[in-house]
């Protein structure tokens, strides 16, 4: 219901007099309206056409400007992010802070992209890295992780993650995951696991200690569906210990559902019940192969209708609310 409807609601139940509800409207109706995550969203988008039109930028003109000026350029504007982001640094705490300036954050995300830019078209016109793939990946890791604590900044310490997963060899796709992944390899499918598992061990232990505790809910996000993702890629891919992914798959699914209701983060409880059922789905189809279409219809109808059930039931008691990276 909007304001004037309560408002409406109340005179007409004679709660409110008609002056106080009359008062009420026209300071409801002249209050300022916020623009503060319209205002965000557009730097950020403002960001990402920045660093992907310079990424154009050098795949069209590299021929003409040279390598050299290029990689200069790109440069320059990396450490003029970063010395931008450094004079506007938050005073360090373990606790949530925020940026001296509305921009630093921003310039600190610039900073970090043109990094990415410059390590690749370094790599690609020069060959820095040889063969060893492994360090274009992890040294943003090393990099942007202790950044994230020194800024006190999610969006950085997602980048570190995932720059982290890719160095162990893992790429996470969900849509493609039976065809198009290294999850037919056991070894990066038990890598994926581990570190997975690791990550949420440091996640709860910092959380524990109260060192930037609203890292958490980043950590676990990343980490959850690395988990999840990789047990689903065991699971359709070895038939040999195919019960062991299943059983695994199980009790994650029963850790996230409890931790979501325990701390009231729906997205957990729903990557609970979306990745659980579709375990349950290969391994309902895998194991009984019904010969009659209309168990296919009626299965997807009835599970559908559980799982939609289950979600709008739990959903009134997360009271807390799921926090944006």
């Amino acid at each position: 219901m909007s304001p004037n409807d309560v408002l409406n609601e109340l005179g007409e139940q004679g709660i409110l007099p008609p002056e106080q509800q009359a008062g009420i409207a026209d300071v409801e109706q002249r209050r300022l309206f916020s623009l503060h995550w319209e205002l965000r969203a557009m730097l950020y988008i403002g960001i990402l056409l920045l660093s992907s039109g310079l990424g154009l930028l050098v795949y069209d003109n590299f021929d003409r400007i040279g390598h050299g000026a290029l990689l200069v350029v790109i440069a320059i504007a990396c450490a003029g992010s970063f010395v931008f982001a450094w004079r506007n640094r938050p005073e360090w705490t373990i606790n949530q802070t925020k940026s001296r300036s509305a921009l630093g954050d921003y310039a600190l995300i610039l900073a970090c992209l043109l990094f990415l830019t410059l390590e690749g078209y370094a790599q690609y016109a020069y060959n820095v890295f040889g063969e060893r793939y492994g360090l274009v990946t992890l040294l943003p890791a090393l990099l942007f992780l202790p950044l994230a604590y020194r800024f006190d900044h999610r969006g950085v310490l997602g980048m570190a993650l995932t720059a982290l997963v890719s160095w162990v060899g893992v790429t996470v796709r969900p849509l493609e995951l039976y065809f198009k992944t290294n999850f037919v390899n056991q070894a990066t499918v038990f890598s994926a696991i581990g570190l997975a598992l690791v990550l949420i061990g440091v996640a709860l232990f910092l959380d524990r200690k109260r060192v930037k505790p609203h890292f958490t809910y980043t950590y676990l996000t990343l980490a959850g569906n690395l988990l999840m993702v990789a047990l689903l890629g065991g699971l359709f891919n070895f038939g040999e210990i195919r019960l062991g992914f299943a059983g695994g798959l199980a009790v994650a699914c029963l850790v996230l559902d409890a931790y979501a209701r325990r701390e009231g983060f729906f997205v957990f409880l729903l990557m609970s019940v979306v990745y659980g059922y579709i375990g349950i789905t290969f391994l309902f189809f895998h194991y009984l192969r019904p010969a009659n279409d209309d168990i296919y219809y009626w299965y997807f109808i009835i599970t559908g209708i559980a799982a939609v059930y289950y979600l709008m039931s739990q959903l009134p008691k997360q009271n807390r609310a799921d926090e944006s990276v």
